[in-house]
C-alpha cells in the first residue's frame, strides 16, 4: 500500500488529532451536549467555528507540508493523504467560517455530497490491504452524507451528532493512534 508505514508519520498524526477534534466537537454540539450558551455568554457555535477553523488551517498547514517541505518525494500515498485531506480542509475552514458568521450551511451540505462520494475512490486504490482505512472511506461516505442530510432536514440533529463521534473516534484518533504507536491493528 503505497508508502506506508509513513518515513515521517507525525504531520499525519497531527492531522488526524486535530481533524478528531473538530469532529468531536462537531459532534457533541449537534448532540446537545454543550449546545447551550452560559448565562451571558456567546453561542457555543461560535467557538465550535472557531475549533473548526483551526482544524481546516492546520489541514491546509499538513497539505503544503505534504507538497512544498517534506524531503522525501511524494509517493502513492503522499498523493492520496493530499488528495483527501484537500476537500476536508476547505469543508472545516469553510464550516468554521460559516459557524462564526452566521451563514446558511446549504451550500456547506452541497459541497458534503461530492466529498462524500469521493471518499470512496480511495477504499481500495490507495488502501488497499488495510482494513482499517477502508472502513475510514466508508464511515467518512456516511458521514458527510448525514451532514447533508441533516442540514437538509431529512435526518435529526442528534443522529447526525452520534455519528460524528463515531466519526472522530473511528477515522482520526484510532489511526492516529496506530501510526504514532507504529501498531499494525486491522490490516490484512
Amino acid at each position: 500500500m503505497g508508502d506506508f508505514p509513513l518515513v515521517n508519520p507525525l504531520p499525519l498524526t497531527l492531522l488526524l488529532v486535530s481533524w478528531g477534534l473538530v469532529v468531536w466537537a462537531v459532534g457533541l454540539f449537534f448532540l446537545g451536549i454543550g449546545s447551550e450558551p452560559a448565562e451571558g455568554g456567546q453561542h457555543p457555535v461560535k467557538t465550535v467555528g472557531v475549533i473548526a477553523l483551526v482544524g481546516g488551517l492546520a489541514g491546509f498547514v499538513n497539505i503544503a507540508y505534504l507538497l512544498f517541505i517534506r524531503p522525501a518525494p511524494l509517493g502513492d500515498t503522499s498523493m492520496a493523504v493530499i488528495a483527501l485531506a484537500t476537500p476536508y480542509a476547505f469543508f472545516f475552514t469553510a464550516l468554521g467560517i460559516s459557524a462564526l458568521n452566521g451563514f446558511d450551511l446549504k451550500p456547506l451540505a452541497n459541497i458534503a455530497l461530492p466529498i462524500a462520494v469521493g471518499s470512496l475512490f480511495f477504499v481500495t486504490k490507495f488502501f488497499d490491504g488495510d482494513l482499517l482505512f477502508q472502513t475510514i472511506m466508508v464511515v467518512w461516505t456516511v458521514a458527510f452524507a448525514a451532514v447533508w442530510a441533516t442540514i437538509y432536514g431529512k435526518l435529526p440533529a442528534k443522529a447526525l451528532g452520534a455519528i460524528l463521534t463515531f466519526t472522530s473516534v473511528w477515522t482520526f484518533f484510532l489511526p492516529a493512534l496506530r501510526i504514532a504507536l507504529g501498531l499494525s491493528f486491522l490490516t490484512k
